[in-house]
This record gives C-alpha cells, structure tokens and sequence, in this order.
C-alpha cells in the first residue's frame, strides 16, 4: 500500500495526529496511539519526509511497534498504579519518576529506547509539551543507566547452553549460536530444505536475509532439528512470555557456566568468530570472510562483522 493510499484510507492522517482529548483515559489513549502508530509499517520513511517535511511521527516496522507499544503500555500501567488514570493528569514528572525507577536496571541503551517510545506515543495522544520535556531532560535521565557494554562472546557457549533450565530456552539459543540471529529473529526463521538456506523476514531494519548453509549441510540439518522442536514448544506457548524469562535464564545459566554474561547477543558473536574461522580455513580474506559475514548477520556495513570478530 502507498503512503499516498494510506493517509487517505486513515480518514486523513495529519488529521488523525492532532490528538484525543486530553482528558481521555490513558487506556483509550494507548489504543489510540496504537491505530496511528502502526500505519507507518509497510511506509518508507522517505514517503512520510516528504508528506511531513521532517521526522516521521510514525514507526515502521513491526518489531519497533511491538517494543514501543510495550513501553508505553507498561508507563500506563505503572501511572495508573499511582492514581494518573486520565492523559491530562500525566505531568513532564510523573514521566520523568517512571523513566527514573528504570535506570538503576536498565543500560543507558535501553533508558535511551524507553525515552523514544514514551515520545512518540506523547506526540500522537496530543501531548507535545510532555514529548518535549523529556527530549530536554534526557541527558539527565540517560547518565542515570547502567553503563551499555559491548557483547562478548561465550568462551563455552554449549556449556551456557546446557546449563538453561527449559528446553524451548536451549533450542532458541542454539538456534542463535547456529544462525547468529537476534533473538526476535528465531521466532520468523523459515527454511528451504532443497537450497540449505535459513531465511528471516523482516529483521531489524526491515531486511530479509538468507544464510546459505550449501556448505555446512550436517549444522543445516541440526537447524532443522531446532526449528521444528521450536514449533512444537510454542504451539502453546505466549512468546513474549517465553522470550522475557530467556534472559533470565540464560544470565542464570552463564553463571553458573562461569562466563561473563553480556545479553543474548554474546551467541551472535560467536557466530561471527566461529564463522570467521570457518571462512578463512575455506580459503577466503579476512575482508572476504567479513563482507559475507555482514550479510548473513544482517548488518549493512562490514566494520559491524569486524567489531563482532573481535569481540
């Protein structure tokens, strides 16, 4: 759908980005902001420059929305607890308290993630002065976050592996280690069993991307394996849920592995070191072996694949 088609079938978006009444329920306007937000997905940002003259109000792709959504749902649920039921009754201090009780957790990555979402659901429930405040105030609220560390690779991955409580949780971060995919990767993961190719549709950034494993047929059949013992252990299963008691497991189970626990990403980087290696032994550059690697892991630039090799 074009950009053109969809401010029309909005009803007028520009319309549509005055707001609500600023004594609506922030319930209601969480929904709001929820129907204006995701009309972006599908929309390039160049389309929305231009219909805009700057700054995209909108979001556009759907792992942002969801991870947006989730922190502006979260805020409501957390003023709501306070007594703030109404979008007139949210004041630049009540945002500011929330991000706060967030920082003595949270990296300065994620404080800096949180910030942006609460903006944006600010600017489109009419609310451009709390949108404001928090731009002003975030230099202040982004040096109270933990310091954002560089993933490091697991010395013992397999180890951390075996160490994770539930299953689901050791086929997913196999998965990772086999495919260097994000976690919110494993769960769009298709596969071409005739080509040996891995594809993940709409990962960060929008890409789709292939990982060819014509030349590593005996891990391609063990992703097979994963990816369908997956399938089974989600049919009943909320992957939110799942995905939020990963982390927690996996920082549990690099404990007591002994490893120093850095994220999910650490397997990512330990993709792109065993990949590295792999690479070279089959006869390519380093720069060769990086520019390949940069594809597979779905970065556009190969400085990312070197900073990951040397991770």
């Amino acid at each position: 759908m074009s950009a053109e088609r969809t401010y029309r079938s909005s009803g007028g978006l520009m319309k549509s980005l005055k707001g609500i009444k600023k004594n609506s329920g922030l319930t209601y306007a969480l929904k709001y902001a929820a129907g204006v937000l995701k009309q972006g997905i599908g929309i390039s940002k160049r389309e929305v420059y231009r219909k805009f003259g700057g700054r995209s109000p909108l979001i556009h792709s759907y792992s942002t929305f969801n991870r947006y959504m989730g922190i502006a749902k979260e805020f409501v649920n957390w003023a709501r607890e306070r007594g703030v039921n109404r979008l007139d009754k949210v004041t630049p201090k009540v945002v500011r308290e929330f991000l706060l009780s967030k920082a003595g957790y949270c990296s300065q990555k994620t404080l800096k993630v949180n910030a942006s979402a609460l903006r944006k659901f600010f600017e489109v429930v009419g609310r451009p002065d709390i949108s404001e405040e928090i731009g002003r105030s975030y230099q202040e609220i982004y040096s109270e976050g933990r310091q954002s560390g560089r993933a490091l690779a697991f010395a013992h991955p397999e180890r951390v592996i075996s160490n994770l409580k539930k299953e689901v949780h050791r086929v997913i971060a196999e998965l990772q280690l086999l495919t260097g995919a994000r976690v919110g990767d494993v769960k769009k993961m298709e596969l071409l069993p005739l080509e040996k190719k891995v594809v993940i549709k709409k990962s960060k950034g929008g890409r789709t991307r292939e990982i060819d494993y014509s030349d590593r047929p005996e891990e391609f059949e063990r992703i097979r394996e994963l990816y369908g013992r997956l399938k089974e252990l989600l049919r009943e299963k909320d992957w939110s849920s799942v995905r939020k008691s990963y982390y927690s497991d996996l920082k549990r189970a690099a404990v007591k592995a002994g490893e120093v626990y850095t994220g999910s990403h650490a397997f990512r980087v330990n993709y792109v070191k065993n990949r590295l290696q792999e690479l070279k032994s089959q006869g390519y550059s380093e720069d060769e072996a990086l520019q390949k690697i940069e594809y597979e892991i779905g970065h556009s630039r190969i400085e990312m694949s070197a900073y990951y090799a040397g991770g």
